[in-house]
């Protein structure tokens, strides 16, 4: 399984972040998702894609931001 999310501004891209999903659940039942950064996010399915998406969104690290 592959997701993809993208931030647009007046349709061009500023921000994309993908994951796969290829390695079997964990015993808590969460999947670990590969992120393009060589990170690793976990995520319940039961969750929803949207928290999901949001998890990947916080993987962005903005330039210029205090965050």
């Amino acid at each position: 399984m592959m997701i993809t999310v993208t931030i647009s501004i007046n349709g061009s891209p500023i921000f994309v972040r993908s994951a796969t999903r290829e390695k079997p659940m964990q015993k808590d039942g969460e999947y670990p998702y590969d992120v393009d950064t060589g990170e690793t996010v976990l995520h319940h399915p039961h969750d929803g894609a949207v928290v999901l998406a949001k998890k990947l969104l916080d993987t962005i690290h903005e330039p210029g931001s205090s965050r």
